[in-house]
């Protein structure tokens, strides 16, 4: 495509002659040796932004403080001064919250993994209903920007306006600016149920879809990011979708998973380390290092303060420490380990796919496919003679291989939050 690059790497799933199979994006969050949940969430980098933003605004609200008092000509300072400081933080405060944990999990909640079963050779996938429907998402971003901003705003301006009643300016208590606070705030936590409730009420429940493994499509690309009349940067993903067999070149609704990678290696690591998951089991692969958790980062600090202490480098070390300070970096990594243990499994009922999950006697184990057997024989040999997966084209046309043709019939589907499922 016209300013990036696009490679399909699946279907079939081939051996793409990656010298790593590594989970790069940090998205194994648990697995077996049945079955793997993929999905987002174990990256403490949104934490560390909002923690970023938070001393901004501080530091920035602090000067407003300091600027304003000695131009009134200092202590004790103007009440009207202090209380819009008072709201300014509490409006800096509020903004993070909203930005860093809000919106975050409220996706993360809404979010299911991706199921895959070697055994079976399936992969789980939740799907939203199709069609537009008259309610926005939960955690629709315009949806919950707008009514963050609808929350951050009259609280600060209520405090503002509390201040002048505590002093006497304001006969009555800003009680309509308050409960549009308390109001919008509690709005985010309260509509997803409404918004479930409605939806079952419209039967627009999502349903699980059990896809064969060697249908489901997974590509990389070098991509522009669009910003407004200009390209503002380039960046690799990976992406792991699932076809819809009654519209061939689309994918269902609202299912997959899309996430950086760092470069063409980083996919193609990526990419074997699911495929020889599926083909080979989780011992032919390399789990990537956990970086989060409350005890990864102490670890981290003192393999840092070490590593400083034996060079002698105590200005490393110091803007080592101002970093993490201003990044809020140690509750980052707390709050990281909270959520994948406490928000992350919100996303999917605890017996989700229970029986489908169980491990089946080898006897009873899919086999792959005749093409997919044939067509890995014809790369291996090929990477023997140093070609490269990126550089064959279409390998089916140039080993006259034929994939097994996709049948046009929906997958196996079943309500999302039931205990009905297809074992």
């Amino acid at each position: 495509m016209p300013g990036g690059e696009q490679y399909c790497l699946s279907p079939l799933p081939l051996p793409v002659n990656s010298e790593y199979a590594v989970d790069v994006a940090h998205i194994d969050v648990r697995h077996d040796e049945a079955t793997m949940d993929i999905r987002q969430g174990a990256d403490p980098d949104t934490m560390m932004t909002a923690g970023h933003m938070l001393s901004v605004g501080v530091v920035a609200m602090m000067a407003f403080f300091l600027i304003v008092w000695i131009g009134i000509g200092g202590f004790p300072p103007d009440p009207q001064l202090a209380v819009a400081w008072g709201g300014g933080l509490y409006f800096v405060v509020l903004l993070t919250f909203f930005a860093g944990v809000v919106a975050v999990n409220l996706v993360l909640k809404r979010m299911p993994p991706i199921r895959l079963n070697r055994q079976r050779r399936e992969v789980a996938f939740v799907v939203e209903p199709p069609g537009r429907f008259w309610l926005p998402a939960p955690h629709n971003l315009w949806m919950v920007s707008i009514v963050g901003i609808a929350s951050a705003i009259p609280g600060g301006m209520g405090i503002i306006e509390i201040g002048e009643w505590l002093r006497g300016a304001r006969e009555n208590f800003p009680m309509g600016l308050t409960l549009l606070h308390i109001g919008s705030m509690a709005f985010l936590f309260v509509y997803p149920s409404i918004y479930d409730l409605i939806c079952r009420l419209c039967k627009r429940e999502r349903r699980t879809v059990l896809v064969p493994w060697e249908d489901v499509v997974a590509v990389c690309g070098f991509n522009p990011s669009l910003g407004p009349g200009a390209i503002t940067g380039f960046g690799w993903n990976f992406a792991l979708l699932p076809p819809d067999p009654e519209r061939p070149g689309y994918t269902l609704p609202g299912a997959g998973i899309i996430v950086g990678v760092g470069g063409l290696p980083g996919a193609l690591a990526q990419w074997e380390y699911i495929r020889r998951f599926m083909e080979e089991g989780i011992d032919a692969t390399t789990s990537a290092a956990r970086e989060w958790g409350v005890e990864w980062y102490d670890a981290y600090v003192a393999r840092e303060k070490a590593e400083c202490e034996r060079t002698n480098d105590v200005a490393r070390w110091r803007r080592f420490r101002r970093k993490r300070l201003w990044e809020h970096a140690r509750f980052a990594h707390w709050y990281t380990e909270y959520r994948m243990k406490h928000i992350l499994p919100k996303a999917v009922p605890s017996d989700w796919l229970a029986e489908w999950s169980k491990p089946l006697p080898k006897s009873q184990w899919a086999k792959p496919s005749q093409a997919v057997n044939d067509l890995s024989e014809h790369l291996c040999a090929a990477y023997q003679r140093g070609e490269k997966f990126v550089e064959m084209g279409d390998i089916e046309k140039r080993f006259g291989v034929a994939a097994p043709a996709t049948a046009q019939a929906p997958y196996p589907s079943f309500p999302f939050r039931t205990k009905a499922e297809q074992a």
